[in-house]
């Protein structure tokens, strides 16, 4: 889903002929119609979409569909949550499957609000945590399977024109916030023996009540959604100049 934002960004904001794009998507030029705008860069999306599965290379975007994450570490001491999370080997299935409901976005200040739908995602990977949900400890270390559905995004962002230390213009995003509800879910914790009456008990008590623990865990996803967002937009905007991605 991460990823998909980036490229999102990215994709509102071009707008002029880029070598560095996949063939058949067009630039949307500037105008003070602003449906027509959207418009334009809504059927742009539509042509970036087949290739997002295997990625970008010329735009250093990686592969969507999975998404690879060889490192995640989360560190929040919430009110409800209290988590230190090393998650590595991560793989995430199903973000190519994306459904734009609303975007709106402006060529002159570099504005966009974009929302999506992901109708399923399945994550796997390993975990080693310490930590506490409510009144249940979280300690242990294994593998992990997750199936999420119906999520939810909604994305702002706002750019800014940099200049580089080659004197080269550029864009960059300046802020950037993300909203997102994940519909359901459910888990699969697997664990060594010393971990696995931990694990079972985390994962038994994450399927009783999903919709709790999503809420209550929603300001971490948010957060690392807008993280890695920003990370795979900036990288994927390093490779462009303010002149190519503007008219």
């Amino acid at each position: 889903m991460t990823t998909m934002i980036g490229l999102l960004l990215i994709a509102t904001w071009i707008g002029a002929v880029i070598a560095e794009l996949p063939p058949g998507v067009q630039p949307c030029a500037p105008t003070n119609n602003l449906g027509q705008y959207n418009e334009c860069v809504l059927q742009q999306l539509k042509a970036i979409t087949p290739y997002l599965a295997k990625g970008i290379p010329s735009l250093k975007l990686p592969a969507l569909d999975p998404l690879f994450l060889p490192s995640l570490t989360v560190d929040r001491n919430l009110e409800a949550l209290k988590i230190k999370a090393n998650m590595s080997k991560i793989r995430v299935y199903g973000a190519t499957n994306f459904l734009i409901d609303d975007l709106k976005a402006n060529p002159d200040d570099l504005s966009v609000v974009i929302k999506v739908q992901l109708p399923h995602i399945h994550v796997n990977g390993d975990y080693d945590v310490q930590g506490r949900l409510l009144l249940l400890p979280l300690n242990g270390a294994g593998s992990f399977k997750g199936n999420f559905t119906n999520t939810e995004a909604q994305v702002s962002a706002q750019g800014k024109s940099v200049t580089d230390r080659n004197g080269v213009q550029r864009i960059e995003v300046d802020k950037l916030v993300t909203k997102i509800r994940v519909g359901d879910g459910n888990i699969r914790l697997k664990a060594p023996p010393s971990h696995s009456v931990a694990a079972d008990a985390a994962a038994t008590f994450f399927n009783s009540n999903p919709r709790l623990v999503l809420d209550i865990a929603s300001p971490i996803i948010e957060d690392t959604a807008a993280t890695v967002s920003r990370a795979l937009a900036a990288r994927a905007l390093g490779v462009l100049t303010k002149q190519e991605l503007l008219l």
